[in-house]
């Protein structure tokens, strides 16, 4: 299965490439927004806002919530929308511990040699990811595993300054992650069977010549 990529560092996201979890988490949003009575028109646009743009932090989404309000008439506090942060957080908890790994992917990382580097890079908090994901795949330590509130880019950085490589592979499913693969300077892999935007994610790749899969056993190293 490989071959001379067994010393490459291997990075990938979460939802949506280790967790089937990206419907769930548009349902916690949904659920978060109704929480505090946002007007149904405010949560269909945060909902979309949310799906297109898988990949940004947790904190950032609800800035960008916040400002829109201002503008779409939605008389809102910074004080609510951080309440409804807290109610979607709560409810990641308890989705993430629930949620059922993507098979294609645990079984690709289970697959890895023993001598590559492996590790998590995602837009969810840290804390959460760190509680859950070593429990769903062994070969994923919590010390390897990195989150919100650092962007992706932050966190690719940290962990190429760590392995002193920049010889790395990044597994994503969403133009965010392909952007910041691309900024981090770092081979990128689509995966769009599970993504929350199939379409933009392949009509990205296409046009950044990125490889683009259905999902992991799919994926074909050099």
């Amino acid at each position: 299965m490989l071959s001379d990529s067994s010393t490459h560092v291997h990075i990938f996201d979460c939802d949506g490439v280790i967790l089937n979890s990206n419907s769930l988490k548009l349902s916690a949003l949904r659920l978060s927004l109704e929480f505090i009575d946002a007007p149904l028109s405010f949560i269909e646009w945060a909902v979309e806002e949310f799906r297109m743009n898988f990949g940004r932090t947790r904190i950032n989404h609800f800035d960008i919530f916040l400002r829109h309000a201002e503008t779409a008439g939605y008389s809102v506090t910074k004080k609510i929308m951080s309440d409804a942060m807290l109610y979607y957080s709560d409810n990641v908890v308890r989705l993430y511990k629930d949620c059922q790994v993507i098979k294609e992917t645990k079984r690709y990382i289970e697959n890895l040699p023993s001598n590559c580097f492996i590790f998590v890079v995602s837009a969810s908090d840290q804390t959460e990811l760190r509680s859950v994901l070593p429990i769903k795949c062994s070969k994923l330590h919590s010390k390897n595993i990195y989150g919100g509130p650092l962007s992706k880019v932050e966190n690719i950085k940290t962990v190429l300054n760590i392995t002193k490589t920049n010889n790395a592979f990044f597994y994503g499913d969403s133009v965010q992650d392909a952007i910041a693969s691309m900024n981090s300077g770092i081979h990128f892999f689509g995966l769009k069977k599970y993504s929350a935007d199939k379409k933009s994610l392949d009509d990205f790749c296409n046009l950044n010549s990125l490889d683009c899969y259905e999902d992991c056993s799919k994926v074909i190293l050099a």
